[in-house]
């Protein structure tokens, strides 16, 4: 039997081990907390019901009914609807902040931040290419109001679901729905003054990546043309040659009025063809020495061409195409579209695209076939943020109805009839009599990575709970919260240590940090009211605005915003300053912490 000092310093060095994988990314975090898990199971730790006690938390199941419904919210188009009529091209670059951050922060407080980010980035992105202004003074302020929205509520973020899984986990009295409102409204008033009025100063004025493509075609598109005596016609692709590139890649042909997007090995060249290829063009010299039976055409393009054929996205963060390349992936059968270029951190990769190992927010210039968006929506590995056209899948009048029982739901877990699992499983029942999606676009609503991240920081934080190293922590701060001998230290400490956590690592593993720490404050200071300090863990854990990879919504934007590191440092240091001297306060004054 290994003694608790033992259990102790394997813990606290599996903590710091399991920080420096997170931040240096040296695996998914799913595999991270998976391996942390299995090493306190064989070491007595936990048992095997510790580590599997998350898998049935009612709260953390809400998190992943909640992700599907949000899903189902954003491919019914009833947002489209509300975001077109919202966002006019006559408002000026300050009004148009004003009222994005309004209404995206109003809609947060019920809606999951990633699918809500992921339905704005096209409309948002639209609006400042009509308006010639850089999406970089758009794209993050509106991660920023969604997390703060994210406040308001208990289904906000899916971190205030965490925060109160490990409340009930724990035996005490769950966080209501509401619980969250007031510090909410301040902190997301006082951010949203702050997003309007000063960030602006902060932040960047870079082009997107699509503004460069169209300045700039011949760095990402070299058109090529089958003449009438070129020796390649009606031969397939393969046999010409034109696969496995140097620096080159084949992303489509036009033939006459058709434009055939993907191109397969077996598809026959034919006279006439308009061949385009994508990546290195300081190649194309080798292209036709070796290939006489191309020329190249008078323009690079038909005029008008990028505008029909190119789409914008990004690779989630969940995506299951992260670590792997285009060819083993088989994207172009995937989506039906072939890649015209890549970008990462703002500047487009070069080399073979097909060779490219794909990272978590990549920026792609696709060329998509007809039935993209269908494929696109119905999964998580990629998020659009320049769509060429409008997608409704299912009609507006459905969509009310589903939005009045999504209201009605909520209204009723807020009141105390039912609980919000039933609420969330009464909505599912609605989406499924609406015939809104088949089983399977459901499921590619799950995110199962986030999940098992969460149940398994369940088991995490009782590891640190039965080694005692929660206690030894929490005796370390108990001098520093005794010398200052006020409960409204300790409800500063807890939140500082909170956001500094979430920044390291992520926020999600920032709250299962800390929370056993908290709960052995509360016990070693004889606190009978822990609510306020449970709050300042989820209002600690969800202000991460100075990393890129703290917030999932922040990496979302890193790509179409063309951001560097430091940009979320100047422009969210102030706002993270904000957001902990008001959450405190309200806190303090509600619960009489003065």
């Amino acid at each position: 039997m290994i003694s608790a000092e033992i259990q102790q310093l394997i813990v606290l060095i599996t903590i710091i081990g399991m920080m420096v994988a997170l931040f240096k990314d040296w695996a998914k975090p799913v595999l991270i907390f998976l391996a942390a898990n299995i090493l306190f199971l064989m070491t007595g730790i936990t048992s095997s019901t510790d580590m599997l006690a998350g898998l049935a938390n009612e709260q953390l199941l809400s998190v992943l009914l909640l992700l599907v419904i949000s899903d189902v919210i954003r491919k019914s188009g009833l947002l489209d609807v509300i975001f077109k009529s919202l966002f006019p091209q006559r408002l000026t670059y300050r009004k148009f902040l004003l009222r994005k951050s309004l209404v995206v922060t109003l809609i947060s407080g019920f809606i999951n931040n990633t699918p809500l980010v992921a339905i704005l980035m096209p409309y948002v992105y639209q609006w400042c290419r009509q308006k010639s202004i850089s999406p970089s003074k758009v794209m993050l302020p509106l991660s920023y109001t969604t997390i703060l929205g994210g406040t308001l509520t208990l289904v906000g973020t899916s971190t205030n679901l965490v925060v109160n899984g490990f409340v009930t986990e724990a035996g005490f009295k769950p966080l209501g729905f509401f619980d969250f409102t007031i510090t909410g409204i301040g902190v997301a008033s006082v951010g949203i003054l702050y997003v309007v009025f000063i960030m602006p100063k902060f932040l960047p004025d870079r082009k997107g990546l699509l503004e460069n493509y169209n300045q700039s075609l011949r760095e990402y598109i070299v058109e090529t043309f089958i003449a009438k005596s070129s020796p390649l016609i009606n031969k397939t692709i393969e046999q010409a040659g034109l696969r496995h590139l140097k620096g080159l890649y084949l992303a489509e042909i036009i033939r006459g009025d058709e434009i055939i997007p993907a191109v397969g090995p077996t598809e026959k060249i034919m006279e006439g063809d308009v061949l385009l290829f994508a990546g290195e063009t300081s190649t194309i010299v080798d292209l036709l020495q070796s290939n006489p039976g191309l020329s190249l055409p008078g323009s690079i393009m038909k005029e008008g061409k990028e505008k029909a054929n190119v789409v914008e996205c990004i690779i989630s963060t969940q995506s299951s195409l992260i670590g792997r390349t285009f060819r083993e992936s088989n994207f172009r059968a995937l989506f039906n579209a072939s890649v015209v270029a890549v970008s990462r951190n703002g500047e487009r990769l070069r080399g073979k695209l097909g060779e490219l190992v794909l990272e978590q927010g990549d920026l792609l210039l696709l060329m998509t076939g007809n039935d993209f968006d269908e494929r696109s929506s119905s999964t998580n590995d990629i998020f659009v943020i320049n769509r060429l056209r409008d997608i409704t899948n299912f009609s507006f009048g459905k969509s009310i109805l589903l939005a009045v029982g999504i209201v009605l739901a909520f209204v009723l877990s807020a009141i105390g009839v039912f609980t919000l699992f039933k609420s969330l499983l009464l909505i599912l029942c609605l989406v499924a009599l609406l015939n809104f999606g088949r089983y399977n676009e459901l499921k590619a609503g799950l995110d199962l990575d986030l999940f098992f991240v969460l149940a398994l920081s369940l088991g995490f934080a009782k590891a640190m709970h039965n080694c005692g190293l929660d206690v030894t922590i929490a005796a370390g701060i108990q001098e520093s919260a005794l010398q200052l001998n006020h409960p409204l230290a300790l409800l500063f400490i807890v939140y500082l240590a909170t956001n500094i956590l979430s920044m390291l690592v992520s926020n999600k593993a920032g709250v299962a940090i800390m929370f056993p720490v908290t709960v052995s404050l509360l016990h070693l200071l004889h606190i009978t009211e822990p609510a306020p300090y449970f709050l300042a863990i989820a209002f600690a854990g969800s202000a991460e605005f100075m990393t890129p990879y703290g917030y999932q919504t922040n990496l979302m934007v890193y790509g179409p915003g063309g951001y560097r590191f430091i940009d979320y440092i100047r422009a969210g240091c102030m706002l993270s300053i904000l957001c902990m001297l008001v959450s405190v306060s309200i806190l303090a004054t509600v619960y009489k912490l003065w």
